[in-house]
């Protein structure tokens, strides 16, 4: 019986000693917030309506995250804002897309400096997921 307790308080010791996995993995530096829904807005003053409809992610600091998702109608509108003022050449080419993906960068980079100390530098990236033009 005493050799029984033995090895069960040995067990025991072993498994308390073992770090839990979950809490041994540390944080991602960094993670994904996915804005939605996504943008849909028209562009390029012509005669006809032309249409964007974008899928956007930002990849931001771990612990910003919360902050990013409460700030997300301010940065939303200003990225309104800048694809709806976009030309159509600056969303049909591969260059103008990238020139816009940086563009929207900083934009949100700008506001989110603006409503938290040091916000800009919190936001690493912006990426498009889904990017169609209607024409």
């Amino acid at each position: 019986m005493d050799r029984l307790l033995t090895i069960t308080l040995g067990v025991l010791g072993c498994a308390l000693l073992q770090p839990d996995t979950a809490l041994a993995q540390e944080l991602p530096a960094s993670v994904y917030v996915d804005i939605s829904p996504d943008f849909v807005t028209n562009f390029d003053e012509g005669a006809r309506l032309k249409y964007l409809k974008a899928s956007v992610s930002l990849k931001v600091d771990t612990e910003s995250e919360p902050q990013v998702r409460y700030h997300l109608p301010s940065i939303k509108n200003n990225l309104i804002i800048l694809f709806s003022a976009q030309a159509e050449e600056n969303l049909t080419s591969t260059v103008g897309r990238e020139t816009l993906r940086r563009e929207a960068l900083e934009e949100v980079k700008q506001v989110f400096g603006m409503l938290e100390r040091n916000g800009a530098d919190k936001v690493q990236d912006l990426y498009f997921t889904n990017f169609i033009v209607q024409q």
